[in-house]
């Protein structure tokens, strides 16, 4: 299963004592990540770690490690509950633009999305993918990987149709699936070339 890059960072975080958590955190993170340094609330990198935020990145951890369980335990209907969960969570400084939480929204609807279509839920997959996209307005990592399992959904739902017979949706379920993976593959290509934006917190 992949971790998410924002519960790495979170990670990264949580081996620093509280008192020297700034910018040092970002050394510890992958370099390309952004979550790796939590931002105060004036967006400085020398202020210290916004506890906060720091709450709602190890509440969503704790989320994501509770959905692993159930889908272990072949209970997809829990892990979707508790992901669920998150997205319906209280979030710190609303109203301000947080990157950390919109990337967090933006991997959780996906994954979301990707346990629906696993339970032939398709359209249910497609909606999360939207809400997903909500968080992920730029031409980022998480907005690719989004475009990506809307293609796996539309791949998944051609199948589907096949096997009960309707071919002229087949075409067009392909046809969407094809339109999704090639637009994953352009963001995501920006994002390998560095021809993106950074988005920043504001208060």
């Amino acid at each position: 299963m992949n971790v998410p890059r924002w519960l790495l960072a979170l990670a990264a975080v949580a081996l620093l004592a509280p008192a020297a958590c700034k910018d040092k955190a970002a050394e510890l993170a992958p370099p390309e990540s952004r979550s790796a340094r939590a931002s105060s609330p004036k967006g400085d990198p020398e202020a210290p770690v916004d506890p906060q935020l720091l709450a709602y990145l190890s509440q969503a951890r704790a989320l994501h490690h509770e959905a692993n369980v159930h889908e272990a335990s072949n209970d997809p209907a829990r892990a979707i509950a508790a992901l669920e969960q998150l997205t319906k969570a209280a979030r710190p400084r609303p109203g301000a633009v947080v990157p950390e939480i919109d990337e967090v929204l933006a991997d959780t609807y996906a994954r979301l999305a990707e346990l629906r279509m696993r339970a032939g839920n398709f359209d249910g997959a497609a909606r999360d993918v939207e809400q997903g996209l909500a968080h992920a307005k730029e031409p980022t990592y998480f907005r690719g990987h989004l475009f990506e399992v809307a293609g796996i959904v539309e791949e998944a739902r051609a199948v589907s149709l096949a096997d009960a017979g309707r071919p002229a949706d087949v075409t067009r379920a392909r046809e969407r699936a094809l339109t999704h993976l090639r637009e994953a593959v352009e963001i995501q290509n920006r994002v390998i070339q560095g021809d993106v934006p950074r988005p920043a917190s504001t208060p």
